[in-house]
């Protein structure tokens, strides 16, 4: 047996005890004495005064809480704990925006549906449907300044775009069906 492995088992070995002593600690302690009077209270510590009697600016710096008396005081309405203690962690009041509503205006109602499909001019997007396939969009208008449309689809990605209707661009001279082919 190596050392690095006789001193990876004595590692492991004092590991696994430590942790086992532990449990049987922890089990054994008192879960008050791990509490400060301040978290007991809720609250949070006051920052030092000044020889004045001012309240230092920064962390901790709020007015001091009432010093109450050592001897409770009784009260007509008993007190529970969650009413002298706030909730910690307590849901905030949900945050709603009413722009959406308008004041004074009764509800539309959507209108009916057309019987018929709506009419959309094929040149909608740009696109010159008369080649390739529908994924495909020849230009209805070329870029300024390009005087040749084939160099142009070519330099683009276009090889071999099939003329699917009429060829209104004249991008296929030889009438094989293939524009700039």
């Amino acid at each position: 047996m190596s050392r690095m492995r006789l001193t990876a088992i004595v590692l492991a070995a004092a590991t696994l005890c430590g942790a086992a002593a532990w449990t049987v600690v922890a089990d054994q302690s008192d879960a008050r004495v791990a509490s400060t009077p301040a978290a007991a209270q809720g609250r949070l510590p006051v920052g030092r005064a000044d020889r004045d009697g001012r309240q230092r600016a920064g962390l901790g710096a709020a007015p001091a809480p009432p010093v109450s008396s050592a001897t409770p005081v009784a009260s007509a309405t008993p007190v529970t704990e969650s009413a002298v203690r706030p909730r910690a962690h307590a849901a905030p009041a949900p945050f709603v925006q009413s722009f959406a509503g308008q004041p004074g205006r009764a509800r539309i109602k959507p209108g009916r549906s057309p019987k018929n499909p709506v009419k959309v001019a094929p040149t909608v997007d740009g696109c010159d449907r008369n080649y390739g396939t529908r994924a495909q969009c020849v230009p209805l208008n070329f870029p300024k300044g390009v005087r040749d449309r084939c160099a142009w689809l070519k330099a683009h990605g276009f090889s071999r775009v099939k003329v699917v209707v009429e060829d209104r661009q004249k991008l296929d001279p030889d009438r094989n069906g293939i524009a700039c082919g």
